[in-house]
């Protein structure tokens, strides 16, 4: 095994490097996550790591050594061929991590040019079918929505608190925000119609996400009745500390258990932060076009938006059977 220790440092590039280190891609990497990976989300970091220490694995293994100019591309596809043939993981996985080590290379590259050149120069991503569209109906909004203010008016569950949990779904709904951006906010960036300067994935800064009608009435609901207005985060446990992913996860499955409590199971919905995301984008696409739902969806690029957007397969052979009527 590697000795991979990525965590994240404070001192200056410059004064970092060693002309011992600067051979050694294990240095590297770790220069990596502390300049350029950390700067995304934790998860987003955490992913890097997962294929970073992966790919070390399999190099220091291959090669006996962490010299960096043995990092070729020779290497990095023999990496590609590991994962797929001996590992089965899916071609999403791999383009995934290939995407982590190009991005990488880029960055190593720039400083201390590979000696073969760069190693994901001309390596390309695999070949994947387009993802299946995953959304919400009207029908199920309804359903979900009805769900949540019977939560208001049952008896509370310890830990619970029903007003906070409506306003979570209500607002990933209708601003479609990563659910680490919903949880990273802070009292002092809600300003009734909007969240201000909204850390995006990645190093992106969306100044203003617009709340609509529904989701801000309750939002203020929630503050002024439950939480106040002392700063710290705006969704926040009874104790005042930051909720977590599993939380809302939690508070998610709750809602969808008593939205299908009396539906058959072929109805049933499943219900998670990124399915409201998608949900939202793509009736935004719908009514607005791709672009106006790529802004909104925080890319820098249209790379991404098109998984949210695309029709499903049942709306393709509906659209097929009535193309010559």
């Amino acid at each position: 095994m590697a000795n991979t220790d990525l965590v994240p440092r404070k001192y200056s590039l410059p004064s970092l490097i060693t002309p011992e280190q600067a051979e050694s891609l294990v240095a590297w990497f770790n220069l990596y996550m502390q300049f350029e990976a950390a700067a995304g989300s934790a998860n987003t970091a955490q992913a890097k790591r997962r294929d970073i220490n992966a790919f070390l694995d399999f190099f220091t293994n291959a090669i006996g050594s962490d010299h960096a100019d043995h990092w070729t591309r020779s290497m990095t596809v023999g990496f590609l061929r590991h994962l797929e043939k001996q590992q089965r993981k899916s071609p999403t996985t791999i383009n995934r991590a290939l995407a982590t080590l190009r991005h990488c290379a880029n960055w190593i590259h720039s400083h201390r040019p590979f000696l073969a050149g760069n190693p994901c120069e001309r390596v390309s991503d695999l070949r994947t079918e387009a993802p299946e569209w995953k959304g919400l109906r009207d029908i199920d909004i309804t359903r979900l929505k009805t769900a949540a203010e019977q939560f208001l008016h049952l008896k509370k569950r310890k830990n619970q608190n029903p007003i906070r949990d409506y306003v979570i779904f209500l607002v990933l709904l209708h601003t479609g925000l990563r659910i680490s951006e919903l949880l990273a906010l802070e009292m002092d960036q809600y300003h009734g119609k909007h969240f201000t300067n909204v850390r995006r994935k990645g190093k992106g800064v969306t100044r203003k996400v617009f709340l609509a009608q529904e989701a801000r009435e309750a939002l203020e609901c929630y503050v002024s009745k439950y939480r106040g207005r002392l700063p710290g985060p705006l969704f926040c446990s009874r104790s005042g500390v930051r909720l977590a992913r599993q939380n809302v996860d939690q508070s998610l499955k709750l809602l969808a258990d008593q939205a299908n409590a009396r539906l058959p199971k072929d109805q049933r919905i499943h219900l998670s932060a990124h399915l409201l995301r998608h949900t939202m984008l793509r009736k935004t696409a719908e009514k607005y076009g791709v672009q106006y739902a790529m802004e909104l969806a925080g890319h820098s690029s249209s790379r991404y938006i098109w998984r949210y957007v695309q029709p499903s397969q049942e709306e393709k052979e509906a659209a097929l059977e009535e193309l010559f009527e």
